[in-house]
């Protein structure tokens, strides 16, 4: 496992210190989400989001962040979104100070596809919902390296399909690629790119029309990356 507080202060390889990177900003270090659903295209409304993700592999948990965030689904339909949150390593020795960190993050989510039940048709839901998305993220953890910042740019294309009417159940995969940049800041040189897959289940639309809970898990597919895992707690101001 890859824990901040098990490294030295100066990575030994370029790929130590591209996970290093992806593993500080957001699209690292929280779980995935699903899609909005898709609403009236006569208003917009706005999203708040509390996020909560750890760092698993065999030996257990090594990084531990938590978020929130807040969004605009314009008409219904895309959103645009801004992310503030802090993360930390889970120091097994005292360690003063034990490595942490802010991160922010901003994301765009494009709707560009809703289509009707699909599969769901097998098990007889006709108000099943298919959405099919492009994303596009942005990352800043600030000093989350030895007083180095790490940056970092993502593009994806989420997909959730959401079932029944009362409480909607809804699932979700994330494919993606995620690049570590260099910094405007205390930066350094980007040095690669890294595919990842989230993936994720949540009930829609619970205890009240505008409340969402979901489970999501994610994979940078890296050597010692570990498995992200979380909860997402998502409430939409209806009008």
């Amino acid at each position: 496992m890859l824990s901040l507080a098990s490294l030295p202060a100066q990575p030994q390889s370029p790929g130590e210190l591209h996970l290093r990177r992806l593993l500080a900003v957001p699209i690292g270090a929280l779980p995935p989400v699903a899609m909005l659903m898709p609403a009236s295209r006569n208003h917009n409304y706005w999203v708040a989001r509390v996020q909560g993700g750890t760092l698993l592999d065999e030996r257990g948990a090594g990084l531990s962040a938590v978020a929130g965030s807040i969004d605009l689904q314009w008409r219904g339909g895309s959103a645009f979104g801004l992310t503030a949150g802090y993360q930390s390593a889970g120091c097994d020795q005292p360690v003063d100070p034990c490595p942490a960190h802010p991160m922010f993050g901003g994301r765009a989510r494009f709707n560009l596809i809703t289509g009707g039940p699909t599969v769901a048709t097998l098990i007889d839901d006709y108000s099943a919902t298919t959405t099919i998305g492009a994303e596009l993220g942005y990352g800043l953890a600030p000093d989350a390296m030895a007083g180095r910042n790490a940056c970092a740019v993502d593009i994806g294309m989420p997909v959730s399909l959401s079932l029944f009417q009362r409480v909607r159940v809804v699932s979700f995969l994330s494919p993606g690629i995620v690049w570590d940049v260099r910094c405007p800041l205390r930066g350094s040189v980007g040095t690669g790119a890294s595919t990842l897959l989230g993936a994720g289940l949540g009930l829609q639309q619970l205890f009240h029309r505008g409340l969402d809970v979901s489970f999501g898990a994610q994979r940078i597919f890296r050597r010692g990356a570990g498995i992200q895992i979380g909860v997402t707690i998502t409430y939409v101001r209806l009008p």
